[in-house]
């Protein structure tokens, strides 16, 4: 072998070696380091989370008074709101029944004579179909109901459209 093959395998051999060397100390650093850490990070939990528990409830009993204010004062709020809005909406809310009324009642007075089956009376504007004392009223002018298949007072709920003739 020659001296610059025998030099080159030298080099070679020592890289080797040293990498083998670096691997294991760095493999052994970094274990210890996580070694080090979990027992630190334990620690730490061990002393600090007493201390937070005590903190957390010191805070929590020093709020429960301010709690209590901004409860009862949150519902005295709502009670004032309450107290002011009612005067104002109750009107818009009753209008808008009669409303929701007016609207449904072409389509009440189609279906509930089909279901009370009384087909003489659908989509009249005179049914009526209350029950009282026991007794279903039909409308005043037949009481129980047309005697005939087609009544001669029947009136359409539905709206009509405009005559433009």
């Amino acid at each position: 072998m020659s001296s610059s093959e025998d030099w080159a395998e030298n080099i070679n051999a020592f890289l080797g070696v040293t990498a083998r060397i670096t691997e294991s100390w760095l493999t052994y650093t970094a274990e210890s380091a996580l070694t080090v850490a979990d027992a630190v990070t334990e620690e730490l939990a061990e002393q600090v989370t007493p201390a937070l528990d005590t903190f957390a409830d010191t805070v929590e009993e020093t709020l429960k008074p301010l709690e209590a204010t901004l409860g009862a004062e949150a519902d005295r709020l709502a009670d004032a709101v309450a107290e002011q809005l009612t005067p104002v909406v109750t009107p818009w809310v009753d209008e808008l029944e009669r409303w929701v009324g007016a609207i449904a009642e072409p389509v009440n007075r189609t279906v509930e004579p089909w279901l009370n089956d009384h087909p003489a009376c659908v989509g009249c504007r005179h049914y009526h179909g209350q029950t009282y004392g026991g007794n279903l009223l039909i409308c005043a002018m037949h009481p129980y109901g047309a005697e005939e298949p087609q009544c001669p007072d029947w009136e359409s709920t539905w709206p009509q459209p405009p005559n433009n003739g």
